[in-house]
């Protein structure tokens, strides 16, 4: 579930649409969280799927821990791809913003961190963009990642969290604020059990016509 204070707008031609802060979201805040609406799409369940909805996941879907694809119901599905994502894992199942998200600015993530199973090309436009986003970006920027999340998660209980209510396990969600020392690695995400099964998801800014 995305964060409630956020809408559909049009980026440009070549990326298509992402999603948009309708006002200012504080440093802290949780900016996505898994929730029951999301589907989980096991490997045996995308094989009797089809082809006909394979496009479609490798779209809108990213691959989780154990190769299920995960496909977000609401406007999360539509989050695009920076180098300099505002949004980052905390290794739990949501995401926060590292940094304030001022209101008009996109919400992104680190498509690095989705499993991916080939390398895009990026056009995000970051000041350090990587230019290629690669499968092993998981690895090489994860520590970077938990940093970020650590420097800024003990705000999480000073700003208003209005998807507060669809955090399970609060209490320790809770207690990782006083002491970000308990905050799992974002390596908890990590596909490691071989490659993602087909095309693990591609951002709509991976290639050109992408």
């Amino acid at each position: 579930m995305i964060h409630p204070s956020s809408e559909l707008r049009h980026v440009n031609d070549a990326i298509g649409v992402g999603v948009y802060a309708t006002r200012d979201i504080p440093r802290g805040t949780i900016v996505w969280v898994m929730d029951e609406l999301d589907q989980r799409i096991s490997p045996s369940r995308l094989e009797c799927l089809g082809a006909r909805y394979e496009a479609l996941l490798d779209r809108y879907a990213y691959v989780g821990p154990g190769g299920e694809r995960i496909l977000c119901w609401d406007l999360a599905r539509f989050v695009n791809h920076s180098c300099e994502a505002n949004g980052v894992s905390t290794g739990w199942d949501f995401d926060i913003a590292v940094r304030d998200i001022a209101a008009g600015e996109e919400i992104t993530n680190d498509y690095g961190a989705l499993n991916l199973e080939r390398s895009f090309s990026c056009r995000c436009g970051a000041t350090r963009c990587r230019r290629t986003v690669r499968p092993d970006d998981f690895e090489v920027l994860a520590d970077a990642w938990d940093a970020q999340v650590r420097d800024a998660y003990p705000e999480l209980l000073r700003v208003v969290q209005p998807l507060w209510k669809w955090i399970p396990h609060k209490r320790r969600v809770s207690a990782a604020a006083r002491d970000p020392r308990r905050l799992p690695s974002i390596r908890r995400h990590h596909f490691a059990a071989g490659p993602a099964p087909r095309a693990a998801r591609l951002p709509r800014i991976a290639s050109a016509g992408g």
